[in-house]
């Protein structure tokens, strides 16, 4: 009985001290390891250093608390790039960062740690064996390509879909939602740091990496501005984490000041990404939550839409960011004659046959990231993740990833049309999976803080699935006894 009262206790979000009643002797032995660990992390390199402590900190945070390890974990994917840059200006930069695998490890970590702490129902276990398998497809060519660039992306797909055993283990309502937390209260302060690099101009360790990086999609065409990236590293990748935290407002159903002060930050932060696929995003997924409320969000979502337009046009005369706003926002219906657009397309039109030919793909790490570990490729900055997924994987791979994709989404659209609890927060979650799905078009989604994301939201719907189905089959079985 006491075993059983133990596990109960553990597997709940609140503190466990446990730990400070233990032997002083372990503790001692433990803290020792890990300085011992430290100083040795420390002659290789600071940025080796300090990857190991934030993992283990976040290990820590997630045995104290369940759902403050969570919350380390999404921090530390939003400030790990920042991090890079300031210890590179310190140090110099290293081609092969331990701090760019660090949230890999712990997102790893704290999900191998869920799966010892509650079961996983078998449906979940196969559609997410289903979907590692899909990448495992490429793991032998990679290897063979390039052992580190294949290692490099297995790791990090794998990390990305672990997080879903992250959601499975997510409470219903929206009050409880560990990832509404992240993007409502942590969110505004990544934008407020983006619209700082704006307004004063980029800090010394953001320019450095620039210019060591040779990042070159950080200007606008035609003009100065400067397509902010706060601690992330990339725009992309900033405006699709803004998207998300847009959508979660959502679920703000009394609009007070501090709310509406977030909701204006990062509104105007995600103007200043100039990044066409998050607002196309974001408009197709404002109609997906629309459509699955039965209208009941229109006057929000189109009103929203509306001050937001308004407000952008009214500027524009007396405000060249505003201009710029709006002048990025009218060549999403020039698409053909913008050079981006149509380099892309170009892209996609002469690699999707080589992909398509490949039945078992060319090998995880031909395409993005982990292309920088082996050198050139076709794909090296994948403008469109499905087509990165097919080159690295081959059309098995792709079709076991999409069917899975497909499910996630059915699913998510059952529970956001569901009349019970928690359907607000499971509305947001079907928009911002619809948010996703639009911008994997536009970039690799699959891995690093967007491929968590997405992932932990899998999780979050695939297990509110898993209890519908199971509380109808048990209905179904009672009417049944019944009329016996």
């Amino acid at each position: 009985m006491a075993q059983l009262i133990w596990r109960l206790r553990s597997a709940g979000n609140g503190p466990r001290l446990s730990f400070l009643r233990g032997d002083l002797w372990f503790t001692l032995i433990a803290g020792g390891g890990a300085a011992i660990l430290v100083a040795g992390a420390l002659m290789v390199s600071v940025q080796t250093a300090t990857a190991f402590t934030l993992v283990a900190l976040v290990i820590a945070l997630h045995q104290y608390n369940r759902q403050w390890g969570i919350i380390a974990v999404f921090a530390f994917w939003f400030v790990a790039p920042g991090l890079r840059r300031v210890l590179g200006l310190m140090t110099g930069y290293l081609e092969s960062d331990p701090l760019s695998l660090a949230p890999f490890l712990a997102t790893s970590a704290i999900a191998g740690l869920e799966l010892l702490r509650f079961h996983v129902p078998t449906v979940i276990r196969r559609i997410l064996l289903a979907v590692a398998g899909a990448f495992a497809i490429g793991l032998p060519l990679g290897l063979v390509a390039g052992p580190s660039s294949g290692i490099y992306a297995f790791v990090a797909y794998l990390a990305a879909v672990s997080a879903a055993v992250l959601g499975v283990g997510e409470r219903t309502l929206a009050r409880d939602s560990t990832l509404r937390k992240v993007l409502l209260y942590g969110m505004p302060v990544v934008a407020s740091y983006a619209i700082y690099q704006h307004i004063d101009g980029l800090p010394n360790w953001d320019q450095s990496w620039l210019e060591a990086t040779q990042f070159g999609s950080i200007g606008i065409e035609g003009g100065e501005a400067v397509r902010v990236f706060s601690t992330m590293n990339s725009p992309g990748t900033l405006a699709s984490l803004l998207g998300l935290s847009l959508l979660m407002f959502l679920t703000v159903h009394r609009l007070r000041w501090p709310a509406a002060l977030a909701l204006v930050i990062i509104c105007v932060a995600s103007s200043l990404t100039f990044v066409r696929s998050a607002w196309l995003g974001l408009i197709v997924a404002g109609l997906a939550h629309v459509i699955a409320s039965r209208g009941a969000s229109a006057r929000v979502v189109f009103g929203t839409v509306v001050v937001i337009v308004l407000t952008a046009v009214a500027l524009s005369p007396v405000s060249t960011t505003a201009h710029n706003v709006v002048d990025r926002f009218k060549t999403v219906k020039e698409l053909g004659q913008d050079t981006s657009a149509t380099e892309r397309q170009a892209t996609f039109s002469d690699t999707l046959p080589i992909a398509a030919r490949a039945p078992i793909g060319h090998g995880l790490g031909s395409a993005g990231e982990a292309t920088k570990l082996k050198g050139e490729s076709l794909l090296r900055a994948p403008d469109n993740g499905y087509l990165a997924l097919m080159y690295q994987v081959g059309p098995v791979g792709f079709l076991l990833v999409v069917a899975a994709l497909g499910y996630i989404l059915i699913a998510a659209w059952n529970g956001a049309r569901a009349r019970a609890p928690g359907q607000d927060l499971r509305l947001v979650l079907f928009a911002m999976f619809v948010f996703l799905l639009v911008t994997l078009a536009a970039g690799d989604e699959f891995y690093g803080s967007h491929g968590v994301v997405l992932w932990f939201i899998a999780g979050q719907v695939l297990a509110y699935d898993f209890r519908r189905r199971a509380q109808a089959e048990a209905s179904s079985r009672s009417a049944a006894m019944a009329s016996a």
